[in-house]
């Protein structure tokens, strides 16, 4: 079997986004019940996860695809939604900022990375990203006094977007009663840095290259690893793994231990 790569899986998701999504902009229908319960569950996981492993994979008070975020970051740090002008019809994918120059393009428990930057010239701020669907280019932008909304203007044809913050968002699975492999538990890295880390809670995290990445809810017995997550639908990937001392093999590809603070 081969790895897993999400990106057909992507733009898969963009023509289910247009016959299977709700209202609210942050998840499709089918999984509004399980990301009402999710928060809480996730974040009381993680921080048991977190007192073990001395990473914080909780990503404080808003669910942001991040190692870390910075609380006093610049104007975008947080999620938001598209929800006015170019790229409206993206208003149920995530758009998220660390503060730092870091942003994600977050579909339920996947997504894609990308770098963002802001920039401050004669009094004028520029705001430039290269989303994979929404946000392209350089923009003017403008935001409320309670920080709620972003307009960005585009600064070579004038096209206007509106996003709006979105409170309490979260991108990692519901975890369910997991079972665990004490021996895969902790961080790896292949040669070609890609990166998996799985906790004691059933958490799986995936960084594809610092390119892309995915949340799971996994389970490994018998040799066989099962990650179930959601992207615009339910999915499920399953590797047959192998660890012998500090080398993990999962469906033949090698990844070596690292200290869970060299995650990506």
């Amino acid at each position: 079997m081969k790895k897993i790569y999400i990106a057909s899986a992507l733009l898969l998701a963009v023509t289910a986004l247009f016959s299977g999504c709700g209202d609210d902009g942050e998840n499709s229908s089918n999984n509004t019940s399980q990301t009402s319960q999710t928060t809480q569950a996730a974040q009381s996981d993680t921080q048991s996860s977190t007192e073990k492993n001395g990473t914080d994979l909780s990503f404080g008070e808003s669910e942001l695809p991040f190692a870390s975020v910075y609380e006093n970051g610049d104007d975008f740090v947080g999620a938001w939604k598209i929800v006015d002008g170019t790229g409206s019809q993206f208003e149920h994918f995530a758009f998220c900022f660390n503060g730092d120059g870091k942003g994600a393009l977050a579909i339920d428990n996947a997504g894609y990375y990308a770098k963002y930057e802001i920039k401050e010239e004669n009094g004028k701020k520029t705001f430039t990203s290269q989303m994979l669907f929404g946000i392209n280019g350089e923009y003017t932008y403008s935001i409320t006094d309670d920080k709620s909304k972003i307009t960005l203007t585009k600064t070579d044809d004038n096209s206007k977007l509106t996003m709006q913050r979105i409170e309490n968002f979260n991108c990692k699975p519901e975890l369910n009663d997991a079972k665990v492999d004490e021996n895969l538990v902790g961080a790896w890295k292949s040669e070609d840095e890609e990166y998996f880390y799985f906790d004691e809670s059933g958490l799986m995290y995936q960084n594809q290259y610092n390119t892309m990445f995915t949340y799971a809810a996994y389970s490994a017995e018998d040799s066989v690893l099962t990650a179930d997550y959601s992207m615009e639908g339910e999915m499920s990937d399953e590797y047959e793994y192998k660890v012998d001392g500090d080398t993990l093999t999962l469906n033949g590809f090698s990844y070596e231990r690292i200290d869970v603070s060299e995650l990506l």
